[in-house]
């Protein structure tokens, strides 16, 4: 029987934030109601990583995070409580970085590596001769050279050439090369018969097909420690640094090449993870990668000390499905196993895939879009025009023109490869190369969704519908290409005259491409159009889209239905470490739908103030400031040094990914020192600013923290596994990593669930008085998680296998409610939350009691139970057909009831 998680906790384990950490973290963690510790990738990885994704060795854990032994306590630990361990892993990349033993293989010793078919380089690209770059060096390497930045150096590991902190193996005939001026140049009589010893083991070497890791590694030790040798080999070094001819002509006999960084925004040999050169991806489509690859992850599941396995990024793989069929038999048909997967719209996670679901982007946007008021987005968009000039009006069209910038500023040798593949295969002709590139640009750019998966042609009904959107928007965005277009689309279909080998050539061209869309998609949307479309920036998230907007009720349980019958375990989650701003930042800024007017007046008076300080940034980017200081600001409204720096941080982050006013590769520092300024006047020195500001922030803080209430509930109780992103159990108004990830107080979250699990027996309505009274401190969140999980794990199987019932809201208020039943065998729950509350209570009020609700009631399923127990407090409710609201709202601002059928 699969392992089922009742509720995850996400920790981003670091150097900051060990296993030997988190083992004393989880008597609380079981306290409050966590099945699962869902943790970032614990192996090897870059020195210094903070978030373990830059892996460097996956058959080992990061020594700077723990041992296996540390990773066995918490195992046993894990099982006396009856909780598990779900494992991020990381497929698709590794870090380019000397620690990398795979790759620096590759770039030691070329074709006779081992490993030389793991990544995924093109040896065969024209413009590398069979080497691959290395595209780390600040400046071009006749400037590097120049400046006397590069040095041979000579140890134990062997010859390697050292730029800074990175260094970089020599090839086999870079030894020949230098002991043979060794031999020449050397007055030590001892020196000849030495150096003519290792060249003849030297040669056999060269002569290997495949050369033996063990005793490459003992001939460069020796040849290390015989000092004679070593020191003639020394002086011959001494010499070569010193001459920049003599070091240009080394470099030419490697395997690799060195270049600057910004040469891979035209060429590229090898396929990266999104436009990030240090992470190198892997052919894990190659049966023997995937074996290394996943030798110490098998090893983990056999001896059972992880439950679950979660995918990064599977958007990258050439073939997922595959994949994930030889996870699933390697790890066992009972481990919990998930997916990164972000979609797009309507877009399903494809439901032969033998996993338990996705990390729980779909579930975020879904409950983002139901607390966004639908009647806000016509209102939201004209205000947006009006106080932003040339503010983007159509949001697809944005998208499109942003993957195309993407695609030809910073993609140009991911797009060149692409249509290389097309010759090759002769799928197009050679003439006209153009205009070709160009047809393939434009439909890369004008795909609807990530990615498609499919590894056969004819490909499957629902991918061609992709497929037909897709050239479709081409036609529209190209009509001047529709030829070459309708020749493309020729690709993804088979016709009676295509040959065996054309089938083939076809099928690699489509899986190969889709490689592509994935990360041109989330460095066009989720890096630059998100920063550039600012009408309500909350929506402007991983998984959800501005275009979408708002979900009615029956909307959101038509999806509640869907996930609980064809992926009832995915994770809802709220907040992961890829969120662009915290889960009750969100829930805050959302407010801002159901008051448009008042934000107008507003934004208006701030722009002025803003513009006696500094004309510089424009008002697209001050639309973007002023919702971002509303989200972050904490609960109390205070505006310290430690926030404004943490603004300051995120606003150079945001606007270089915007890559309007300034960028990543060219920063404009005094646009950015603008911005910088602005903010420290604004929320420290410029009184009329926060005069205005507070009073408006605290009218939407009230709102958003009871959707914060909400938000949480809903994610523990409808269909799907609830993520808890570590940290938040109390308020989450974070930004953008790395601010997501800041050390945790836990001491201050055990103090507060040590107070509440003192206080939950005494009368409810006084702990739930003194909890909303004090709502600021964020204890009144943690006291819904702490109740609802508990009370999910002591009814996993409701939650696990219950049907979802959606119950009709009656009355006047009908429409600020959303309720819903789950029903398993003789247990039963029912869940009510408020929605649009700033028509239902005014400012600083709660939305309890009969004066609030007055008629509005909840229809009950008719074989429901009479008698229900509230999870919030201790009362219970007795009766049939409809419970009214006004009873059940009465001393906490969102509902949880559990019943058993007799």
């Amino acid at each position: 029987m699969a392992y089922i998680p009742s509720a995850t906790y996400r920790l981003q384990l670091s150097p900051a934030f060990t296993l030997k950490q988190t083992l004393h973290l989880l008597p609380y963690l079981h306290e409050l109601g966590v099945s699962t510790i869902y943790a970032a990738p614990v192996f090897c990885a870059r020195p210094g990583s903070e978030h373990g994704y830059d892996v460097t060795a996956p058959y080992n854990i990061n020594p700077a995070v723990g041992t296996q032994k540390e990773l066995k306590e918490i195992a046993q630990e894990l099982k006396s409580r009856g909780m598990g361990w779900l494992q991020d892993i990381v497929p698709n990349h590794m870090a380019y970085h000397h620690e990398n033993v795979w790759l620096m293989d590759v770039l030691e010793k070329g074709p006779q590596s081992g490993f030389y078919t793991f990544f995924d380089i093109d040896f065969k690209h024209p413009d590398f001769a069979g080497q691959i770059m290395v595209p780390f060096l600040g400046d071009t390497l006749e400037k590097v050279l120049e400046e006397k930045q590069l040095k041979l150096e000579l140890s134990e590991a062997g010859l390697k050439i050292k730029y800074f902190e990175n260094e970089y193996l020599l090839s086999l005939a870079s030894y020949h090369t230098l002991l043979q001026q060794a031999l020449k140049s050397s007055s030590e009589p001892g020196v000849t018969p030495l150096a003519g010893q290792f060249l003849g083991e030297l040669q056999r070497f060269e002569e290997e097909e495949t050369i033996n890791p063990a005793s490459w590694t003992n001939y460069k030790k020796k040849l290390y420690t015989t000092e004679l040798l070593r020191n003639a080999l020394d002086e011959v070094i001494g010499q070569i640094n010193k001459d920049d001819e003599q070091l240009r002509q080394l470099l030419v006999q490697q395997h690799f090449i060195l270049c600057h960084w910004k040469e891979t925004e035209n060429k590229i040999n090898y396929r990266r993870f999104f436009t990030v050169n240090d992470l190198i991806c892997l052919r894990m489509e190659n049966q023997d990668v995937f074996e290394q690859y996943h030798q110490f992850i098998q090893q983990l599941c056999h001896n059972n000390y992880v439950q679950g396995l979660r995918v990064d990024h599977v958007d990258g793989l050439f073939d997922p499905s595959t994949y994930l069929k030889r996870l699933r038999a390697l790890a066992g048909p009972d481990k919990y196993i998930i997916v990164e997967k972000i979609l797009e719209g309507e877009e399903q996670l494809p439901e032969r895939w033998p996993i338990q679901g996705n990390s729980g982007y779909d579930f975020l946007a879904w409950v983002s879009n139901l607390y966004t008021s639908g009647s806000g987005r016509r209102k939201l968009t004209e205000i947006y025009r009006r106080l932003v000039p040339n503010a983007p009006t159509n949001y697809e069209q944005l998208v499109y023109n942003k993957k195309m910038f993407i695609l030809k500023s910073y993609m140009q040798g991911e797009l060149d490869n692409l249509l290389r593949v097309l010759h090759e295969r002769q799928l197009i002709p050679l003439d006209n190369t153009e205009v070709w590139r160009e047809a393939l640009a434009v439909l890369l750019a004008a795909f609807p969704v990530y990615c498609i998966y499919g590894n056969r042609l004819p490909l499957s009904g629902h991918e061609m519908e992709v497929i037909d959107r897709a050239f479709n928007e081409a036609y529209e965005q190209a009509s001047k290409l529709k030829t070459e277009l309708k020749h493309l689309y020729t690709l993804f279909t088979l016709t009676p005259e295509d040959t065996a080998d054309t089938r083939h050539h076809k099928l690699y061209f489509v899986m190969r491409s889709q490689q592509f869309t994935g990360p041109l998609a989330a460095k066009g949307v989720e890096d630059t159009t998100f920063y550039n479309y600012n009408r309500l920036i909350s929506l402007n998230e991983v998984g959800n889209s501005p275009d979408i907007f708002h979900l009615e009720t029956d909307e959101f349980h038509e999806r509640m239905l869907y996930r609980q019958r064809v992926y009832p375990h995915s994770l809802n989650a709220t907040a992961t470490h890829d969120t662009k701003r915290g889960e009750g930042a969100r829930m805050r800024l959302n407010v801002l739908s159901e008051l448009p007017e008042e934000w107008e007046e507003h934004v208006q008076r701030w722009i002025k103030i803003s513009r006696k300080y500094t004309s510089k940034p424009t008002e697209n980017d001050l639309y973007f400031i002023f919702q971002t200081i509303l989200g972050v600001l904490p609960s109390e409204g205070e505006a310290g040094y430690k926030l404004v720096d943490r603004l300051q941080t995120y606003l150079e982050k945001a606007f270089r990914e915007a890559k309007v006013k300034t960028d990543w590769a060219e920063p404009n520092e005094p646009y950015e020192n603008a911005v910088k300024e602005l903010v420290k006047h604004l929320l420290q020195q410029d009184p009329e600013f926060m005069d205005s500001f507070l009073p408006f922030f605290r009218k939407i803080a009230h709102y958003g923290w009871i959707y914060a209430l909400c938000q949480t509930l809903l994610k523990i109780t409808c269909p799907g596994v609830p993520d808890i992103y570590q940290g938040t159990e109390l308020w989450d108004l974070s930004l953008v990593d790395p601010d997501n990830r800041r050390p945790v107080d836990y001491r201050l979250r055990q103090h507060y669930l040590l107070r509440i699990r003192q206080q939950e027996n005494q009368n409810s309505y006084e702990l739930h008085r003194e909890l909303m009274h004090d709502w600021e401190s964020g204890q009144v969140k943690l006291y819904l998680i702490y109740k609802a999980l508990n009370t999910r794990r002591n009814l996993q199987q409701l939650f696990s296998n219950g049907e979802y019932i959606p119950l009709t809201v009656t009355g006047k208020y009908k429409n600020h409610a959303l309720a819903f039943a789950r029903h398993y065998q003789t247990q039963w729950a029912v869940v009510v939350v408020p929605l649009l509350l700033t028509k239902l209570v005014t400012e600083g009020n709660l939305p309890l009691g009969t004066e609030v609700w007055q008629d509005t009631a909840i229809e009950l399923p008719e074989n429901a139970p009479s008698q229900w127990d509230f999870v919030f407090g201790k009362d219970t409710w007795q009766g049939n057909g409809t419970i009214p609201l006004a009873e059940l709202f009465k001393t906490f601002p969102v509902v949880f009831l559990t019943a058993s059928a007799s």
